[in-house]
């Protein structure tokens, strides 16, 4: 250590125990041995005694005699002064240790005290004197026994009888403002040399830091003399212990903690602005990094990557416990220019972690196809079970374990999958189904785990990474897989429960009875799904084929159960209906299970997410038509059953139909005189009871499609026996009353109105009679006329009004003709145009001519604008006018057109040219007043009317 830094402490340890001689001297002897400097021990005291004097200030009480002399005896030297008689005398001098003082009478000679003035004085004599006042038993004082800064008073005894009263006070000269500073490099050095001392007179193997009563007053007194904070303290310390000499004694790993302890606790009253604190951080983050690399190599080749367990992080966090803590203090963050060992020890972690894992990349290109399967199988169950705390431990160092890690074996796994997938696609014998079916649960299995992998690391958002894009490396093989699935989903199929296995007793949903095989077809269609949905493809051209293929696939394993189903339901066996049942409700359960989640099945949802629009509507339109063809045949074999156990039935429609069929009359002839005869209405309610009973035990054993399609069946079969058993050249209620009640059984087998069944459109003809027949006809003759409207068309006048006649109950029609417009398209130059007008009732089996008269107009002849003001009156019975289908003709002639011709055009409705015309409503007392047009066809209430017009040429 420099001569300078040794003064320093010897001058901070002197000034600090100068109270306490005896301790001062204790800590003296300490100070020898610590720094070895016994041979030179007085001469650097001495040194040190410039940094603090003593003064001490004498003053005589009351008379005092002019020649009052003070002797000051030191070690080496004599000294004496002249007392003033009145005022304060000074005395100065070092070290009080051994300083003596004796009070006496000076001897007084020629000019002496001229001479003296005063103040010092020293003669050769002055041994001589003191032995003579020795003599004489004068008073001796030692120095070291006046209190500082205490004023004492004593008689002094002067000799010869004399003495005097002295006050004395001796006071401490504090020079340490000379004392040079401690360097920090003086200190580091000072401080390990007090602990190892201390470690070499410590009787322990261990030394733990602690120092003895001496060295710990000396170490802190000197701190504090030269105020250096605790924590400047504390770090070099710590600076110390990190580059501890073991040789000569191992250093107790307590000392470490304890002074890591104690420098966070004073971190917060550091002086930020210390001149010793920069330099102290500098010494500690040199022996931090030092330390580090010997904590680290023995961990160099442990492997990090995968991780295994945590053991081995237990014992290196364990190690780096201690750099932790000095890597975490604040004090880091105030000094930018100073490295923080936080960022060494990361860079070194960072090193052993991309070392570890190119290590373990590197053992892929060795590997078989097999055991490279395995090794991801195997990296993947680590990182998911023993990465968490891997993870934890490196992002305290701001490391990302995942990151860092999976970077440095991507380049490596890439090459070596997409080689290895290379050669199997190479090297399958597709046509080998053994072989294909491995070949599908080892690259299925290889990208569920490195999709796993892979999800994993897009959460640290590396696009670099070419793990990322693994679905690419699949490409070529994936579309093997949907040939496995069918293979292995058809095996399964066929290995379902068969209908002679589950009995009549299995049950589902809502009473309806399912074979029992069909829960395990229905889990074999969604592990297909599920399968699917475990890869979570995201590549459109996997999500394309895969989307269609699993449609395919469950349709292609529905038409195998169905056609299993129907095989075994169609033999014969004595509970044929229950298994025809089982087997329809089958077939229609496992349909609509894809039919009502084929989008969630085959991820449409992905689909849209990861394709564009034209991709969606090319496997959305795919998918509906393998399903309606898929559909159409499973309906075949559900009609083909359904009819078979219809026929099982035929027994009980055949009893409906003769029941049906049977006439009321002829049914009763065999009552007892004493029962009530049996009403029509009855006997068609107890033929519906008996039907609704019927239709009602199918209803709950069919699912609701197949009992529709079991309706038909039904029907079919209820019509055919009608068609046998229906009586011929009956009245019209006979047929009316089967008709209503063959309606109320389509209602209860929820057909509608089939109109293009010939037995009902029969029955309906066969209700009515031949009146009413005619008057529908012509009913709908007049809803089917065309109504249109020209223009430049001619129009007819006309006032129709209708009374009733109370006592005759007839209506009376009145009409009255009025004019016609101008028909400019007639020549009237070259024609002759006579026009008259004749009404006519249709149809003619109600009114016949003998009955109901024709009345006509007068003729107008030469006009364009014809006008009659005529008025008729036909009388009409009640029970033809609220007929429909009763018409009124209005016929407009040429006088030069024959009778039989007009006679044709208003008697046939087919032959009528009609045209559109209009009508209006106007009359209070409610007649009709009505506007016709030229062929239009207008109808008061019930009655409708034909306006026809038949001119010269032959022109309508």
């Amino acid at each position: 250590m420099r001569e300078e830094a040794l003064e320093s402490i010897c001058a901070a340890l002197s000034i600090s125990f100068s109270e306490d001689p005896v301790h001062l001297d204790a800590i003296i002897e300490r100070f020898s041995e610590v720094f070895d400097v016994r041979e030179k021990l007085s001469v650097l005291r001495k040194k040190c005694e410039k940094f603090q004097t003593y003064t001490l200030e004498i003053s005589p009480i009351g008379s005092c005699s002019e020649n009052v002399h003070a002797y000051v005896l030191e070690s080496d030297s004599c000294r004496q002064q002249l007392i003033k008689p009145s005022g304060i005398t000074k005395i100065e001098f070092g070290s009080p240790k051994d300083a003596i003082i004796k009070f006496g009478l000076g001897q007084k000679k020629d000019g002496q005290m001229k001479k003296e003035g005063g103040g010092f004085s020293r003669s050769t004599s002055l041994r001589r004197i003191l032995k003579f006042a020795e003599k004489k038993n004068l008073d001796e004082l030692k120095i070291s026994l006046f209190p500082i800064d205490v004023a004492v008073r004593k008689h002094i005894n002067l000799g010869s009888g004399k003495n005097v009263m002295l006050e004395m006070k001796l006071m401490r000269n504090d020079l340490r403002h000379l004392i040079q500073s401690l360097e920090f490099e003086d200190f580091l050095l000072m401080v390990a040399c007090f602990h190892e001392w201390q470690a070499e007179n410590c009787e322990t193997d261990l030394y733990d830091g602690n120092f003895g009563d001496p060295t710990f007053s000396m170490l802190y007194s000197i701190a504090f003399f030269f105020e250096i904070p605790s924590f400047v303290l504390k770090i070099t310390e710590m600076t110390c212990f990190l580059v501890w000499d073991d040789e000569k004694k191992k250093l107790d790993e307590r000392a470490l903690a304890d002074v890591s302890v104690k420098m966070t606790a004073c971190e917060s009253e550091v002086d930020l602005q210390h001149p010793l604190l920069h330099r102290a951080l500098i010494y500690l983050n040199d022996c931090t990094c030092n330390t580090i690399r010997c904590v680290l190599e023995p961990f160099s080749s442990e492997p990090f990557f995968p991780p295994v367990s945590n053991n081995s992080l237990k014992t290196i966090n364990t190690a780096l416990k201690l750099i932790t803590d000095i890597c975490v203090l604040q004090v880091w963050d105030e000094f930018e220019n100073i490295p923080a060992p936080s960022t060494y020890l990361a860079a070194e972690l960072n090193n052993i972690l991309e070392q570890s894992a190119e290590k373990y990349g590197k053992t892929f290109k060795s590997m078989g196809f097999e055991e490279l399967c395995q090794t991801v199988q195997a990296l993947w169950m680590a990182l998911s079970n023993e990465s968490q705390s891997y993870f934890i431990f490196f992002h305290q160092f701001d490391i990302n374990y995942i990151e860092v890690a999976m970077l440095k074996i991507d380049n490596f796994l890439a090459k070596s999958v997409r080689k290895h997938l290379k050669a199997q696609l190479e090297r399958i014998d597709v046509r080998c189904p053994v072989q294909l079916e491995n070949f599908t649960k080892t690259t299925m299995r290889l990208f569920v785990t490195l999709r796993n992998v892979s999800s994993m690391v897009e959460q640290f958002k590396l696009p670099e990474c070419q793990l990322c894009k693994f679905e690419e490396w699949f490409k070529g093989i994936s579309v093997f897989w949907t040939y496995s699935w069918r293979e292995v989903t058809l095996q399964m199929v066929e290995r379902t429960i068969t209908l002679d296995e589950d009995g009549d007793s299995v049950k589902y949903g809502a009473r309806r009875p399912l074979p029992a095989g069909l829960y395990s077809f229905l889990c074999i269609q969604k592990g297909i799904s599920d399968d699917m949905a475990r890869l979570e493809f995201t590549l459109p051209h996997h999500l394309i084929i895969f989307s269609a293929s699993v449609v395919n696939i469950m349709c292609q394993n529905i038409n195998a159960y169905a056609k299993k189903l129907f095989s075994e339901a169609i033999r014969w066996h004595e509970e044929k209906a229950s298994r025809l049942v089982r087997a329809t409700n089958g077939i229609e359960q496992a349909m609509c299970f894809v039919e009502d989640g084929y989008r969630r099945f085959s991820q449409f949802q992905r689909l849209e997410k990861y394709t564009d629009s034209q991709d969606q509507s090319a496997v959305r339109t795919t998918a509906i038509r393998l399903l309606k063809s898929t559909r159409e045949a499973c309906e075949q074999q559900i009609s083909t059953m359904l009819s078979q156990f219809v026929e099982l039935k035929t027994e009980v429609v055949s009893k409906v139909a003769k029941n049906l069929c049977a006439d009321g009359l002829e049914s009763a002839t065999g009552l007892k005189s004493y029962m009530r005869e049996v009403t029509a209405s009855e006997r068609i309610e107890s033929i519906l009871e008996c039907c609704y009973v019927l239709i009602d035990d199918v209803r709950c054993l069919l699912l609701p499609n197949c009992f529709n399609i079991s309706t038909r069946h039904f029907a079919t079969l209820l019509e055919t026996e009608i068609r046998r058993q229906i009586r011929q050249k009956q009245p019209a209620e006979y047929y009316s009353n089967v008709y209503i009640a063959l309606k109320y059984i389509y209602e209860f087998l929820e057909i509608n109105d089939r109109k293009d069944i010939e037995l009902l459109s029969n029955l309906h003809l066969n209700s009515f009679s031949t009146k009413d027949l005619i008057l529908s006809y012509y009913d709908s003759l007049c809803e089917k006329i065309e109504r249109r409207h020209f223009g430049n068309a001619p129009h007819v006048d006309v006032h129709i009004s209708y009374t009733r006649i109370e006592k005759e109950d007839v209506i009376s029609i009145k009409i009255k003709l009025v004019k016609m417009s101008p028909i400019e398209w007639i020549d009237v130059l070259s024609d002759r145009v006579d026009y008259f007008i004749r009404l006519e009732l249709f149809p003619k089996i109600l009114f016949p001519s003998n009955q109901f008269d024709s009345p006509t107009t007068s003729p107008m002849p030469q006009s364009t604008r014809p006008k009659w003001k005529q008025l008729f009156e036909i009388r009409v019975p009640l029970e033809c006018f609220f007929l429909r289908g009763a018409c009124l003709a209005i016929s407009v002639f040429d006088h030069e057109s024959t009778l039989t011709e007009t006679g044709r055009v208003a008697s046939s409705a087919e032959s009528t040219s009609s045209r559109s015309g209009s009508a209006s409503d106007d009359d209070e007392n409610g007649a009709i007043n009505a506007v016709i047009v030229l062929d239009w066809v207008f109808p008061p209430l019930s009655l409708s009317v034909f306006l026809t017009v038949i001119v010269a040429g032959g022109r309508s």
